[in-house]
């Protein structure tokens, strides 16, 4: 063996010990580089604000508006006054697509970052790391990082070609050629359980099939008959021709699972909250209270009222006391609109209803509870967040998707009649939206049918989830608030999450969702897992074995 060769090899063992790891995801060398690498951005981003600061000054002109839900503590009531912050890293930024600085210590050394290519397995062909690829890589991963680092002022490029901000987004290209791109990967297909990922079985730990009922035949024989009786689609909206008896039917059929008056369908889950938003806050006396932690579906919602002159409050994270506060603070002339998820999707928290709900009653609100997350999940019968605490007939309006238990697409929403109706004819993005496909709402109605036939799939849902995080915890890892199906790791750091995405899911066939900045604020990155009735002990088990040998590998735990 040569001495070149020797080397190469030293180097190798050295780069995937887990001290070596460990170092090159240190949080703190991340920050420095990206300090660095992005100097001259950011100056030029100071100086386009200072710019638009005088313009403010000289023509009244409002600032542009920023995404509240990735502001951890402005503009919240409840919250406790930010100290001092640490510079935060450039991923927190706008303007990326989800990727955030996988890579962003490799310009330390070009040692390090050679390390890391042999970490992530990456060769000049992006196949393995071997002799002269190694550095190759390396100088990729430095290329990646300077890219993912200027992101923070890539979302302000303006000028006469509007494209042009995208055609100089390279990162996600980037990473896709180095094999540590984590989003948009393309199943072969899922069975629930089990997946295939590119020709690969792999344990499916990242899918919202909480009830396992995708794949059930009842469910599937419902859309194989109404593909057969009805088509494939109404081609029209629900106010012309896009009503059909099947809708009622199941608008019916959930309105009287949870005890309320009327239930209204939709196209999507996300479309239920962006039209009732908008259609009852439709003026300058409207008010959005929401959650610090909502759904985006709930501010996009909030910002289509906006633009009708409501106004935005949000309170601290499931604090009824801080709802209390900032519901104080209305003017008498005004009427609020509490809107809360029921169970959060990203940590897998119940809300603090029965507070919630008492407080929203003494203020004279109005509620919604976005159950999306907890339909087939929690509750008597799997009605969720207002049945598990009994208070069913204390919340105004309860909305959800078909997409997770009800193993379909569409939304649903019930509650009075009088206000669905005006929901249906002032809502621009119901009215004028093509309705929900007949065989979407076939195997939506077939699998609330199963849900409650088969009441088992919530027991063992239950027993499921339970033990995961049980054994989770006692493993030493993070778990945060979670009581549901949703069980969130907190890692807390953007490298080593998307790293240890990458090495459960190459090493182990094991497929979880790395949450990093900006989809989540600044060190609450985690990788979510959730769970389904029809997992097996052998799965989770699995599962256990890949988090403890990779949670040590990277020092989490």
């Amino acid at each position: 063996m040569s001495m070149k060769d020797r080397l190469v090899d030293q180097a190798k063992k050295l780069a995937s010990s887990g001290r070596v790891v460990r170092v090159v995801s240190n949080d703190r060398v991340m920050r420095l580089a990206t300090g660095v690498m992005d100097a001259k951005n950011r100056l030029r981003a100071a100086g386009e604000r200072a710019a638009e600061a005088w313009d403010i000054l000289l023509n009244g002109h409002a600032l542009p508006n920023i995404d509240p839900a990735l502001d951890d503590e402005a503009g919240v009531h409840g919250a406790t006054p930010a100290r001092a912050a640490s510079p935060r890293p450039a991923a927190a930024a706008a303007g990326g697509a989800g990727l955030s600085t996988v890579e962003e210590a490799a310009s330390a050394s070009p040692e390090r970052a050679a390390a890391r290519a042999h970490v992530n397995g990456v060769g000049a062909n992006g196949a393995g790391a071997n002799g002269a690829g190694t550095y190759v890589a390396a100088a990729a991963e430095q290329k990646l990082a300077t890219q993912m680092a200027a992101r923070t002022s890539l979302s302000r490029i303006g000028g006469r070609d509007v494209f042009e901000k995208a055609y100089k987004f390279m990162t996600a290209d980037n990473a896709r050629a180095m094999g540590v791109y984590p989003f948009f990967r393309p199943l072969d297909f899922n069975n629930g359980p089990e997946a295939q990922l590119e020709g690969r079985t792999v344990t499916m730990l990242g899918s919202n099939n909480y009830l396992g009922l995708t794949t059930h035949p009842k469910v599937r024989e419902a859309a194989r008959n109404a593909i057969d009786k009805y088509g494939t689609s109404m081609t029209g909206s629900r106010l012309v021709n896009g009503s059909m008896r099947l809708h009622n039917e199941l608008e019916e059929k959930l309105a009287a699972y949870h005890g309320k008056e009327a239930g209204l369908v939709f196209t999507t889950g996300y479309q239920v909250n962006i039209a009732t938003i908008s259609a009852l806050l439709s003026n300058k006396r409207s008010v959005a209270m929401i959650d610090k932690d909502d759904h985006a579906s709930i501010y996009d919602g909030v910002r289509l009222a906006q633009a009708s002159g409501a106004r935005m409050v949000r309170y601290k994270h499931s604090d009824p006391a801080a709802l209390d506060s900032a519901l104080s603070e209305i003017a008498d002339t005004e009427g609020a609109l509490v809107i809360t998820d029921g169970v959060f999707s990203a940590q897998g928290e119940i809300a603090s209803l029965p507070g919630i709900v008492e407080v929203v009653k003494k203020h004279k609100a109005r509620l919604l509870v976005d159950d999306a997350h907890a339909l087939g999940v929690i509750g008597p019968g799997g009605r969720g967040t207002a049945a598990h605490f009994g208070l069913g007939k204390e919340v105004d309006l309860i909305g959800g998707t078909f997409s997770k238990s009800l193993a379909s697409i569409g939304g649903w929403l019930v509650g009075e009649r009088k206000v669905l109706d005006y929901i249906q004819h002032f809502a621009y993005s119901f009215l004028f939206a093509a309705s929900a496909a007949p065989p979407c709402v076939a195997a939506a109605m077939a699998a609330l049918d199963v849900m409650q036939e088969e009441p088992w799939r919530q027991e063992k849902l239950r027993e499921n989830f339970t033990y995961m995080r049980t054994e989770l915890q006692r493993l030493g890892f993070e778990l945060g608030k979670t009581e549901t199906a949703v069980i969130p790791i907190y890692i807390r750091d953007d490298l080593k999450t998307v790293m240890m995405w990458k090495s459960l899911l190459d090493d182990y066939a094991l497929y979880v969702n790395p949450f990093i900045t900006p989809g989540v604020p600044p060190k609450q990155q985690v990788l979510r897992t959730s769970y389904m009735a029809t997992h097996e002990r052998k799965h989770l088990d699995h599962a256990l074995e890949a988090f403890e040998k990779v949670g040590k590998k990277f020092g989490v735990i």
